[in-house]
This record gives C-alpha cells, sequence and structure tokens, in this order.
C-alpha cells in the first residue's frame, strides 16, 4: 500500500505540521494536486487553508480532489458547531461538501464527530491527536507569565485571560496573528499586559513551554487541540475551561488537565501553587506519534 500526503497552507500552520508530521511518520511521498501515483491520498482540511471563504474553500478542495484519482482519506479539522449562525451553517455545508469526496473521513475527537453527525450521516474513524515528543532539558526559571500557545484569532480566549489575570501578572501569546487579523494585538493589549512572540521556531518551543509558570488553553469552542498536546509532551498541566472536549480527554488521559468554570481563581490557584501546573510522573498522556501513524495505516489500508 502506497500513501501519498496532500498538504495545503503555510508550513507553520497547526494543521499543516501534524500533516507533515503524519506524513513523515508514514514515510509516504508528498503529492502536489493532479494525478498521484499511490493507491490512496491523505488530506487534512480545515476551511481557511484552501480559501478565505466556507463556499470558496468547498470549492478548492472538490477541484482538488477530482483531480488526484485516487481514494482519498480526509482528515477534518476544526469542524464547526451546530450553534444556529449563519457563518457556521456556511462552514458546515463546506465541510459537508469535502466529506462527499473521501472514501473515508477521520475526525480528532469524539465531540468533533459529534458536531459532524449534526450536518452529514457519515460515520467517522476516531483518531486522537498525538502528544509528540520534545527533546528532554532543563526546566528553566518560571517566566511570571501565564502563556497561551499557538495563533492569535478571535474567539480563542486570549480576552478573557487578560480579563482574569492577577494583578502584577502578564500574558504571553506564543504565536503570531492569523492572517487578517493583525489588528488583535492592538485590541487586547488594551485590555492588558500583553506580549506577543510572534512564530517561535520549534528549537526554542520546549524552553518557551517549561518556562510559563500558568500553561493555559482557553479556548471554550475547541473541538480538538494541538496546543494541549504541546503543553503535555513539555510535561506540563494545563488550565483548561470545562468544556466537552476537554472532559473528553480529560476522561481519556486522567490527571493530565485541569478544568476551570471561573478562570481567575483557577489563575490565583496555579500561581500559588506551581505543582499544579506539572504533569505526575508516569501519567499517561496517550499515544506518540508512533501510535498515531499505526492507527492512520489501518485506515488507509480499508480505503484502498
Amino acid at each position: 500500500m502506497r500513501v501519498g500526503h496532500l498538504l495545503v497552507g503555510p508550513a507553520e500552520h497547526g494543521v499543516v505540521r501534524y500533516a507533515r508530521e503524519v506524513a513523515e511518520g508514514d514515510g509516504g511521498p508528498l503529492v502536489a494536486p493532479g494525478p498521484a501515483d499511490v493507491d490512496v491520498v491523505q488530506v487534512h482540511y480545515t476551511d481557511r487553508l484552501f480559501a478565505p471563504t466556507a463556499e470558496a474553500s468547498a470549492e478548492a478542495f472538490t477541484a482538488v480532489a477530482a483531480g488526484l484519482g485516487r481514494p482519498l482519506v480526509v482528515t477534518l479539522h476544526d469542524v464547526p458547531p451546530d450553534d444556529g449562525s449563519v457563518l457556521q451553517q456556511r462552514r458546515a455545508r463546506a465541510y459537508a461538501a469535502v466529506v462527499a469526496t473521501a472514501a473515508t473521513v477521520v475526525v480528532n475527537s469524539d465531540h468533533e464527530a459529534a458536531r459532524l453527525a449534526a450536518f452529514s450521516d457519515r460515520t467517522p474513524v476516531v483518531v486522537p491527536l498525538p502528544v509528540m515528543t520534545l527533546p528532554a532539558g532543563p526546566v528553566p526559571p518560571p517566566d511570571g507569565q501565564v502563556v497561551v500557545l499557538g495563533f492569535l484569532y478571535p474567539g480563542k480566549g486570549h480576552d478573557e485571560a487578560l480579563r482574569a489575570l492577577p494583578d502584577g501578572v502578564g500574558l504571553t501569546a506564543l504565536g503570531r496573528p492569523s492572517d487578517g487579523h493583525d489588528d488583535l494585538v492592538a485590541e487586547l493589549s488594551a485590555l492588558g499586559p500583553l506580549t506577543v512572540t510572534g512564530y517561535v521556531p520549534d528549537a526554542e518551543l520546549p524552553a518557551r513551554l517549561r518556562a510559563a509558570s500558568v500553561p493555559l488553553a482557553p479556548h471554550r469552542h475547541v473541538s480538538a487541540s494541538g496546543s494541549i498536546g504541546s503543553w503535555l509532551a513539555a510535561g506540563r498541566r494545563p488550565l483548561v475551561p470545562d468544556v466537552a472536549y476537554t472532559r473528553e480527554v480529560a476522561a481519556r488521559l486522567p490527571g493530565t488537565l485541569t478544568l476551570y468554570d471561573e478562570l481567575a481563581p483557577a489563575l490565583a490557584a496555579a500561581l500559588a501553587d506551581p505543582a499544579l501546573t506539572w504533569l505526575a510522573p508516569g501519567t499517561p498522556t496517550g499515544a506518540d506519534l508512533a501510535g498515531t501513524v499505526a492507527a492512520y495505516r489501518a485506515v488507509w489500508a480499508a480505503a484502498c
């Protein structure tokens, strides 16, 4: 079985990084749009990677899918919620068009599978995101910051974090604004002390994650999270809102997350007792990349 991996989007985007890691773990070739000399093609989809609007994204994806001429395994990311909004209804129609091209659909959590069921009768395979292995290294001195990892975009929770900060503590955003959201930095900075690092190279990331006084993943509408996995890889136990996806992870991997209803007291408790922000020795963190690739190989074999 020969699997081709189609990567679309900027290299630093979390979905593209994950797609590349799966491809490298598998050892299969990267393929370009057009006829592919492989048995099956794996592609990861989130709408903004293919076009700025949901409709254009679906059109671009289905055109690429038609040109490949091979069975397609599509992993969905950022599956739209059924919240009744016009935007999410447009996104759901786009995702439904993408799903219709696939021999097999993969999602990253049971929560994403439930979201998919709201607009499609396809039954997906659930392959949870892996926790990657990070290089070992010393633990730097605490940086005195609450730290959020990843792109800045509206709704991710930076604003809630800034409003909940204790006196004398700042918020560091490890990452850069998503395309089209550069103005968000000024808007957020008006709410409290904010440092935006820009893109953090891979070689620097483990130390930055281990130095964070409080690891935080505040997105309340998340359906799967690579950022949470990065915190776990660094040995951290991040603070996360008590929502469907984080409850799913906490049930699957006990002892890995600290769930909160109100952020301000959770931050205060973590700053008062830093041990709460570190994983206890031996805490299971789920599949690594090799385990995830093994799960995908079973999916690819069934799709051929």
